[in-house]
């Protein structure tokens, strides 16, 4: 029971941050997705079979990466960062949690399709595991996922962060990599 408990609060912890203003942040837009599609390509095993689900499932993701981009909003700061790069506050909104969520239920459909079958605690197992990946950004590197959930969170994350840059245009400039270091006293 307790599990449950802490569970349900973790995840209402983390849609409650789509509803807030946060700091974009260049490890999450940026490198964490190239991580999981270094992970996607080196656990990937080369058939047909496996292409045509790769080709099949980076639609999908990238169809919920737009999605989740739907209710997103952006808000400029006078402030820099340690790098130099200019500070974006980003509210995803209540798209980008339905879309988690949905991306969540891809993952769900596809270990069950290949283990034939998944339970409900196999799903809360995984859901945990979700949630953790969101909290606690070490949590990403652990290696233990299948290739098709690593092309899941990569196409998806990185098509996120394609259509927000589309959305809005000057988002890109928080990613750069600078040569200069900068203070908000610099400005």
């Amino acid at each position: 029971m307790k599990f449950y408990l802490i569970l349900l609060l973790a995840v209402g912890y983390m849609c409650s941050k789509a509803f807030k203003f946060e700091k974009v942040s260049r490890l999450e837009a940026v490198t964490l997705p190239f991580y999981a599609f270094w992970m996607f390509l080196a656990n990937f095993t080369w058939n047909w079979k496996n292409v045509g689900i790769m080709c099949a499932l980076c639609i999908v993701a990238v169809c919920l990466g737009w999605y989740q981009t739907r209710d997103a909003e952006l808000k400029e700061t006078t402030r820099f960062d340690k790098h130099g790069r200019p500070i974006k506050l980003l509210k995803k909104g209540k798209a980008y949690n339905i879309g988690w969520f949905l991306v969540f239920l891809v993952g769900i459909m596809l270990e069950a399709v290949a283990e034939h079958g998944i339970g409900f605690q196999m799903i809360l197992e995984k859901l945990q595991e979700e949630v953790e990946r969101d909290l606690f950004i070490f949590k990403y590197f652990s290696t233990g996922s299948t290739w098709y959930l690593w092309e899941l969170s990569a196409v998806s994350n990185l098509a996120c962060t394609y259509f927000l840059e589309k959305k809005f245009p000057n988002l890109r400039t928080a990613f750069k990599r600078t040569s200069k270091t900068k203070t908000s006293e610099d400005k």
